[in-house]
């Protein structure tokens, strides 16, 4: 087929070959057409087959678009001899505004009712038997998957049929955040608006709104089972995804608590805390997050606890209430301050307030009990059975499972409110009558009717310890914290009691290891610490980095957890808080590629608010850690403060702490145009830059003119370097000379300083 200009038929535009194999018809070409809705289209009638070319393509040949063939199914394909022999479009006999692209169809199984919709363009060809076939123009339908929500999008013709975004792994607006994919997790995290970054203390916040809107849809979906007359049980996702929530939440609530201790320390020289920090109750030695594990804290390794004459001051004495052996040290407070049981000059009711203050007073009664403060566990206690009861009017008053403001707590029904009250309340009295009776070998025991009363609340179906029960009490985590208060004073002074509580792992790491630092001697305080370590390291626990810190084994903690939860967003938000030595070469590698996944991750969201905004907060973080990095804490508060001003009087006051990185260039000769990159380029004629102004609107190098602003068009400007030149050697004293020539030859202070022209080519001199 040949092609000719209307304007110019000497010679032909173009020849267009066509290749035929399909059945024995041939390749004999029967007809031609143009297409009336797509200009430069050339339709070609080869046997059966309707071949599309663009004549109007870049190439000088037509470029092939695709091939339709008549439907011969009606005469079972017995007649191969049937070819096309006329052609001819049909025009669009439906309101055009149906194919258009604006046609969009919210899902794939949505119903078409006009057929012209998905392939407006149509063909009549009339076959050599007579009969007139409707062809449908083949055009490619192309696939997308989202990669911002999931959704899988293909276009057929002028529709396009977009998927919903309730289907497939990365849903973003899945039914329950329990389901969801960890990238859709990650995304819906990432965004601005969420604040999870690189502040520590609104993560936390933001997990914890997480948190309780996970709850609430669990207690709805509890409710709804409950209505439908099936068991409410809790699905193995929801009760991974709560615990991982548990880890994040008490990970990120340590590192806020040692980066406000560690900057405490640092601008401590007008805090009384900090002038006096030999008689305060945990004076902070740990500079940042490295250096911040309890174990390096306690100052522990195995040559050490080995050595049983080495107990590094630790002090042993008998509680009052408890009747059991206490340990403290400096080493042991410092210790827990990072567990968060010290708060401000030591004062105990200021934790059990915060506790209370999160609806933990399941955790703040444990804590009483653990610091001997019976009296202020039971007041606890009757306020926890207080607040579940008001929760059960809140219920009564607004009835749905969405109006209960404490579903947080987890209780699904009435009954369970009222059971747990009544729990709770037991619990309290059971405290109150704590009692114990000194054997005739000497050893302090509880009397047989306290330890029976303590095994029958043991059993109270609300806290009893069965697989059943805890699957279904998954909502209530005070639940570990009431069977540790009512295990440990049963078993007050024995190991029975001690390793009921540090290895329950219903109870948060924390709370455990405060409780070995006060109860347990320096060797078994090791063994607990070192066991736990290495189940954190195992099992990808990130509660396990206040053990270790973000050392090397912190560092492993973070790579066992990545490879378990593929949590990307986590581990580099937590690395980056940090600069590792550089002999840390496998361990900084590792925390790179963390950090550059994550941005690439983000990139290919194109949440480019986002990226910016962890790539500020990073950098703003690292600042902060730089301009406090070298400061030591002195041996009083003052010298520390006196240390601490003169080290901000004599830094260099400088915004620009890095060199830049990328220039300016010509368009023309690509010379740098900065003054210390011209300063550097051989063959700049100085006569000619001597007679011009010093700031120059062409290339000192090719002398063409500088790219314009495309708003205000003016030339972008780059200064003269030999006026810059010039004027940087008058401001050098020239008296040197003088003074050398009148005797002075010892004092050669006012020599003119040559030494920063030895980066200058010397013809520029």
């Amino acid at each position: 087929v040949k092609i000719w200009d209307a304007r110019m038929m000497d010679s032909t535009v173009g020849e267009i070959v066509t290749q035929y194999s399909h059945g024995g018809s041939g390749g004999a070409v029967n007809d031609v057409a143009w297409s009336i809705c797509r200009p430069g289209v050339l339709s070609i009638a080869v046997g059966d087959s309707i071949r599309d070319y663009d004549t109007r393509s870049l190439g000088s040949r037509a470029l092939p678009l695709g091939v339709s063939y008549m439907d011969d199914a009606d005469d079972g394909g017995a007649d191969d001899s049937s070819f096309v022999q006329c052609l001819a479009f049909q025009p669009q006999l439906f309101d055009g505004s149906v194919g258009r692209s604006t046609a969009v169809a919210t899902a794939p199984s949505a119903s078409v009712t006009n057929p012209f919709e998905l392939y407006p363009h149509r063909t009549l060809a009339v076959s050599s038997q007579g009969e007139i076939n409707v062809i449908p123009e083949c055009h490619a339908a192309p696939l997308a998957v989202s990669k911002r929500d999931g959704r899988i999008a293909n276009g057929i013709g002028g529709t396009v049929l977009i998927g919903p975004t309730t289907d497939g792994p990365s849903a973003m607006e899945g039914k329950s955040i329990s389901t969801e994919d960890i990238s859709a997790r990650m995304m819906r995290r990432g965004f601005h608006a969420s604040r999870y970054s690189t502040d520590a203390r609104e993560n936390v916040r933001v997990l914890e709104a997480e948190k309780e809107r996970i709850m609430a849809q669990e207690h709805d979906l509890q409710m709804r089972r409950r209505q439908n007359k099936s068991k409410p049980s809790s699905s193995k996702g929801f009760l991974e995804v709560i615990s991982n929530m548990e880890q994040l939440l008490h990970s990120w609530r340590w590192i806020a608590l040692v980066e406000s201790l560690s900057m405490s320390q640092r601008r401590g020289s007008g805090d009384n805390e900090m002038l006096h920090a030999e008689n305060d109750v945990a004076v902070w030695p740990a500079k940042g997050l490295i250096d911040a594990g309890v174990m390096k804290l306690l100052r522990m390794s195995s040559r050490d606890v080995a050595d049983e004459n080495n107990n590094w001051m630790d002090t042993k004495s008998t509680s009052d209430t408890l009747f059991c052996d206490v340990f403290d040290s400096p080493m042991r407070r410092a210790a827990l301050n990072a567990c968060g049981w010290i708060k401000k000059y030591g004062n105990l009711q200021d934790l059990l307030d915060e506790c209370e203050g999160r609806g933990e007073f399941e955790r703040s009664a444990a804590l009483a009990v653990w610091h001997g403060d019976l009296e202020s566990c039971v007041s606890a206690l009757q306020r926890g059975a207080e607040d579940v009861r008001e929760l059960q009017v809140e219920g009564e008053e607004y009835d749905g499972p969405s109006s209960v403001n404490g579903t947080v707590r987890g209780f699904s029904s009435k009954n369970n409110c009222e059971s747990y009250a009544e729990t709770l309340s037991l619990i309290a009295m059971c405290v109150a009558g704590f009692n114990v009776t000194t054997e005739s070998d000497g050893a302090i025991r509880t009397t047989k009717l306290w330890s029976g009363a303590c095994s029958n609340l043991l059993h109270r179906p609300g806290i009893a310890a069965t697989m059943d029960n805890m699957s279904s009490q998954v909502h209530l985590p005070g639940v570990s914290y009431l069977r540790g208060i009512l295990l440990f004073l049963q078993n007050i002074g024995s190991e029975i009691g001690f390793n009921n509580t540090i290895y329950n792992e219903g109870l948060s790491l924390a709370d455990r290891i405060g409780f070995a630092c006060r109860f347990l001697p320096r060797a078994d305080l090791y063994s607990f610490l070192d066991v736990s370590m290495r189940k954190c390291i195992k099992f990808g626990r990130l509660e396990g980095l206040i053990i270790t810190g973000l050392d090397k084994r912190g560092i492993g903690i973070l790579q066992s957890y990545m490879d378990r939860n593929s949590d990307v967003q986590t581990t580099a938000l937590i690395s980056c808080r940090v600069v590792l030595p550089m002999e840390w070469s496998f361990e900084r590698r590792m925390c790179l590629e963390w950090l550059e996944s994550y941005r690439q991750f983000l990139n290919s969201l194109q949440m480019w608010n986002s990226r910016a905004a962890f790539d500020v907060g990073r950098f703003d973080h690292l600042r902060r850690l730089k301009q406090g990095g070298n400061i030591t804490l002195a041996s009083g508060g003052r010298q520390f403060a006196i240390a601490k001003k003169q080290h901000l009087k004599d830094k260099p006051q400088s915004n620009n702490n890095n060199p830049p990185q990328l220039w300016a260039r010509c368009n023309y000769c690509n010379a740098s145009l900065p003054l210390s990159k011209l300063r550097r380029q051989e063959g700049i004629a100085n006569s000619w830059l001597s007679r011009q102004k010093p700031v120059l609107t062409c290339c000192p190098q090719c002398k063409k003119p500088l790219p314009r602003c495309s708003i205000c068009l003016l030339s972008l400007g780059c200064l003269n370097p030999y006026m810059e030149l010039q004027r940087e050697r008058n401001q050098y004293p020239r008296t040197g000379m003088s003074m050398l020539g009148s005797g002075g030859g010892g004092n050669i202070q006012g020599m003119e300083d040559l030494s920063g022209l030895a980066s200058i080519p010397f013809a520029t001199w």
